[in-house]
C-alpha cells in the first residue's frame, strides 16, 4: 500500500503543471511549502521533477501527499480524467443498494467536512473502527486506459460487494491509493460481518467482473483487514492501524497466495488482533481451518497475521482444474458478468444427499455450484433466495427422481431454466438421472446425464465427463473408435 504517484498519475502531472511556478504552487495547496520541494532547475524536465517528489512522498514527507496533490490537481482541471477519478473516490463512498441516511442528516464540522455519519473526531481523539487495504495487482504494468478502466471497476465491485453484505454507505470511508485504497469500517459494522460477509461477496463480485475479461482486464486484489483506534477528519484517517493494514496488505505471503493460485481473484490476509476478534471465535461460518498463521516483516510492523488459503485448504490441484474447466459461455439478455454460479443444483428435499454430493464433485473440479443445503442463509427469503439464485446461475442441474417429480417446490426452479433456454440450444437445462425413474411432459425430452446403478467412482467420472461435453456442445472421442468391419 504505497503512497507513491502511479506512473500514470506522474505523467498526467507532468503534463498539465509543467512550469516551475504552476508546479510549486500546486505543492503548496497541497500543502508542501516552498522550501521543501524539489528544485525544479536540479531536475530539468517536468517530469524528472514530479518523479523527485515522488520520491519525497514515499519517505514520507507529506503524509496522505498523494491523495492531497490529485485533489488539487482536480480542482484545477476538473475535466482531466486521471484526477477526477481521485477527485470523485475522495468525495465519498456509496454502496450498491443502500443510502448514506446518516451523512445526509449530519450536523457539525464532521459534516461540513463531508465525513459520513460515526466518522467524526471533533475532539481530536481516536475513534475505534475496522481498517482494510485493498491492492490492485500489477495495476502500474498497465497503460492508461486499462488504469482508468480498473480503478472504475474496482469501485464497482466494492460497492457490489458491501451492498450484498448489508453494510451501509455512511458506515464506510475510503481513501484512494492509485492501486487500491485505504479504508475504516464504523463500530456499527460488526468485525465478523466484514470479515465474512464482505470478503464473501467480494470474492464473488470479482470473478463475476472478472468472468468476461482476459488477463489484461482481470482484476485480482489483496486484501488486509485490521482494528484499532483512528483519528478521522476532514482530510482522511490516521493512526497505527491504518499503518498496520497498508503493510499487512503488502506482506510477501499474501502476495504469494495470488502467485501460487493462478485462478483466484483474491487473497485475504488479518491482522493477528481481528482474528482472534473473529475468525478464532468462528463467527458468520468463518473456519479457522481455511486459514495459516505466519510471520509477517515488512517496513514499520512486524508480528503475527493470518491468511486465508485459497479454495477452502483444497490446495493447489482444486485450482489448478479451475484453471483448466471449459468455459460455459451463454449469450442472451443477461449482462454476461451477472453470473455468480455455474449451476444450481435444484434437487428434491428427499434426494439431498445426491444433490450435495453432485456439487461436491463438480466443485472439486472448479464449477462454482449453487445449492439450497449450503447457500440458504438464517434470516433469508425463500422466495428472494431462489430468484437470485436462478437469475445467477449459468444452467441447472435437475437431481431427476420420483421424488423430484413429485416435488412442487422445486418445479419453478425448472421451469425457469427451460424458459431461458426452450429449444435446448444452449443447454440451460441439464437433468442428471440418479434412480429409475419416467419423467414426462418437458422432461421427457431432454437427455439426462444417467448415473442409476453405477458405483461411486464411476458415477463422479460420467457426471464431470457428461458435464464438460454439454458445456463444450459437442463430443470427440480421443482415440479411434474400434473397427466394425472383419479382421485382417
Amino acid at each position: 500500500m504505497s503512497e507513491r504517484l502511479t506512473e500514470l498519475e506522474i505523467r498526467a502531472l507532468a503534463g498539465a503543471f509543467a512550469t516551475s511556478l504552476s508546479a510549486v504552487q500546486l505543492l503548496e495547496r497541497a500543502g508542501l511549502q516552498r522550501f521543501e520541494q524539489p528544485n525544479w532547475v536540479a531536475a530539468q524536465t517536468p517530469l524528472a521533477f514530479w518523479v523527485e517528489v515522488n520520491s519525497f512522498l514515499d519517505s514520507g514527507g507529506l503524509p496522505d501527499g498523494r491523495r492531497r496533490i490529485l485533489a488539487a490537481a482536480a480542482e484545477r482541471y476538473p475535466a482531466n480524467p486521471v484526477f477526477a477519478q481521485t477527485r470523485d473516490f475522495a468525495a465519498g463512498f456509496s454502496a450498491a443498494g443502500t443510502t448514506a441516511a446518516g451523512t445526509a442528516a449530519g450536523h457539525g464540522p464532521a459534516a461540513a467536512a463531508g465525513i459520513p455519519g460515526g466518522f467524526s473526531s471533533p475532539d481530536g481523539l481516536p475513534r475505534p473502527y475496522t481498517v482494510l487495504a485493498l491492492d490492485a495487482v500489477r495495476f502500474s504494468a498497465h497503460g492508461t486506459l486499462v488504469q482508468l478502466a480498473w480503478r472504475r471497476g474496482l469501485r464497482e465491485i466494492v460497492d457490489e460487494a458491501c451492498g450484498r453484505a448489508g453494510i451501509a454507505a455512511d458506515a464506510v470511508q475510503l481513501q484512494d491509493r492509485g492501486d487500491g485504497f485505504l479504508g475504516v469500517v464504523a463500530v456499527s459494522v460488526p468485525k465478523a460481518t466484514l470479515a465474512a460477509d464482505f470478503v464473501r461477496e467480494l470474492r464473488i463480485a470479482l470473478r463475476a467482473f472478472n468472468r468476461t475479461r482476459n488477463d489484461t482486464g482481470r482484476v485480482r486484489v489483496r486484501l488486509a483487514l485490521h482494528h484499532g483506534d483512528v483519528i478521522v477528519d476532514g482530510t482522511g484517517f490516521a493512526g497505527q492501524p491504518t499503518i498496520v493494514a497498508a503493510r499487512l496488505v503488502d506482506a510477501p505471503q499474501v502476495r504469494q497466495v495470488l502467485a501460487d493460485a493462478p485462478s483466484e481473484d483474491l487473497a485475504l490476509i488479518v491482522s493477528d488482533e481481528l482474528y482472534a476478534a473473529t475468525v478464532a471465535e468462528q463467527l458468520r461460518g468463518l473456519d479457522p481451518g481455511e486459514f495459516r498463521e505466519v510471520t509477517v516483516e515488512v517496513p514499520k510492523f512486524s508480528g503475527t497475521a493470518w491468511v486465508q488459503v485459497p479454495a477452502a485448504g483444497r490446495g493447489a490441484e482444486t485450482d489448478r482444474a479451475a484453471a483448466d474447466r471449459p468455459a460455459a459461455a451463454v449469450t442472451d439478455d443477461k449482462p454476461a458478468d451477472a453470473a455468480r454460479w455455474d449451476f444450481l443444483v435444484s434437487v428434491a428435499e428427499a434426494d439431498e444427499n445426491w444433490g450435495t454430493w453432485i456439487a461436491w464433485e463438480l466443485e472439486q473440479r472448479g464449477y462454482r455450484v449453487h445449492i439450497e443445503t449450503w447457500d440458504a442463509l438464517p434470516g433469508e427469503h425463500d422466495v428472494r433466495r431462489l430468484d437470485d439464485a436462478i437469475r445467477h446461475s449459468e444452467r441447472t442441474l435437475v437431481v431427476l427422481s420420483d421424488n423430484y417429480l413429485r416435488a412442487a417446490k422445486v418445479q419453478a426452479e425448472w421451469h425457469a431454466a427451460w424458459q431461458r433456454d426452450p429449444n435446448g440450444m444452449r443447454r440451460r437445462l441439464i437433468p442428471v438421472r440418479v434412480v429409475e425413474c419416467k419423467p414426462d411432459g418437458l422432461l421427457r425430452g431432454i437427455v439426462a446425464i444417467d448415473l442409476v446403478g453405477l458405483p461411486r467412482d464411476a458415477a463422479a467420472t460420467e457426471l464431470v465427463e457428461q458435464v464438460k461435453r454439454s458445456l463444450a456442445g459437442r463430443y470427440r472421442p480421443s482415440g479411434p473408435p474400434p473397427f466394425p468391419g472383419p479382421n485382417g
